[in-house]
């Protein structure tokens, strides 16, 4: 089908939520995509960080074949293989000891919330307040949307659920004032990278843990963007040497398919009771086929080639912080972003590349974010870094 006619059918029927750029993708492989003419592109986006394996994975598309041949959903009311056995590997040599499958990372942050309020009504104890940092994101349900620390996105949603107390990311004294006797738990992104990347300094990591333990306060870590190994480890707290009673993933999980878990230790674990939670398409057959791909990839070799080639593509960047109008390099492993000078429009950059066929994602205006497939290659970050360079090249400023 034709781009306009695609378009056309797209803006008679879809609700309008989403800026779109004028492009459709018809095909994948490896580390490109081919739109409806044809066309090339290096993919530096990868769905926002859900194709982690790029695409026509060999072993991801059998696996999937294979599965949505054989059974693709039952329910939970049944016991489920697939399911059993993805959460018997994700778990293993990690520090938690039960999870929860979803659907989304809103879906998962949704169940630590619930999670954390169940643990303290289990214990006869009022403490239905979470701690969030100002410029985090959490989701889009109404509850994540109100942990979000940014007013921008849930003002128009009011009125919105109660519970939820925003302090400046970074700031360790505001995080202790915050946390009154009502306060359950802290909950945290290592990295914000909603827009622009900002990475949190160790010192407040460890702080805000320490912080959690005198004060019996649990503390979750939100890393659907930054977890199942997109910074070169599995978890992005495991650089810190952090041990969250909670932590949330979900991107890349499921190698495209959707899915998400909330992973837990410790007495919160096991807080919720037969009938507390739970989700239709929650942990089926197919998504979990899927997943363990993605978790056996990640835990055989995997995990070390994004580390090196995150290492790899950090350094091509810092090249560019000869520009003067070049504020900063971030990021880490395959979660990095270059920010432009409040003068540099970003998406004039962004779509100069498109241009060239290279994928990156502009966010704030001005800020360049990368976050390509664990299979990028060297190579084309050479490409895409030579082309990023022709054009601040000829940027005036």
């Amino acid at each position: 089908m034709e781009l306009k006619k695609i378009k056309e059918l797209s803006n008679k029927n879809y609700m309008n939520v989403f800026h779109r750029q004028n492009i459709c993708f018809v095909r994948g492989d490896k580390n490109k995509l081919y739109d409806t003419t044809g066309k090339e592109y290096t993919d530096f986006v990868s769905g926002i960080g859900v194709n982690c394996l790029g695409y026509n994975d060999p072993e991801l598309v059998k696996a999937i074949s294979d599965q949505a041949a054989k059974l693709i959903h039952s329910s939970n009311l049944y016991y489920n293989e697939e399911q059993a056995v993805l959460c018997e590997k994700l778990l293993e040599g990690s520090i938690f000891t039960k999870m929860f499958l979803a659907n989304s990372g809103a879906e998962a942050n949704e169940c630590a919330i619930k999670l954390v309020r169940k643990h303290y009504n289990k214990r006869g104890q009022n403490r239905p307040v979470i701690v969030t940092a100002n410029g985090s994101f959490h989701g889009r349900t109404l509850a994540t949307l109100t942990a979000t620390g940014q007013e921008s996105h849930y003002r128009i949603y009011e009125p919105l659920p109660s519970g939820f107390r925003h302090v400046p990311y970074g700031d360790l004294n505001a995080l202790k004032d915050a946390l009154t006797d009502d306060v359950g738990a802290i909950m945290l992104e290592v990295i914000q990278s909603r827009s622009a990347i900002r990475p949190a300094d160790y010192d407040y990591l460890v702080g805000a843990y320490a912080l959690c333990r005198a004060k019996d306060v649990l503390f979750i870590l939100d890393e659907i963007q930054t977890g199942m190994g997109r910074t070169g480890k599995m978890f992005a707290f495991e650089h810190h040497g952090l041990q969250p009673d909670i932590v949330t993933v979900a991107k890349g999980m499921g190698g495209g398919l959707p899915i998400s878990a909330v992973l837990a230790r410790g007495d919160v674990a096991g807080s919720f009771a037969i009938g507390d939670h739970g989700s239709t398409l929650s942990g089926n057959q197919l998504a979990c086929a899927a997943a363990t791909v993605v978790v056996d990839k990640l835990k055989n070799g995997l995990i070390d080639r994004v580390a090196d080639t995150g290492d790899y593509l950090a350094g091509k960047l810092a090249y560019f912080k000869k520009y003067k109008f070049v504020k900063d390099v971030k990021g880490l492993g395959l979660l990095q972003s270059v920010e432009l000078g409040d003068n540099i429009n970003g998406n004039y950059v962004a779509a100069q590349l498109l241009s060239a066929g290279i994928l990156v994602n502009c966010t704030k205006k001005n800020v360049i974010r990368l976050l390509p497939p664990y299979t990028i290659e060297k190579s084309e970050i050479d490409e895409f870094a030579e082309k990023l360079d022709d054009i601040f090249s000829v940027t005036n400023v």
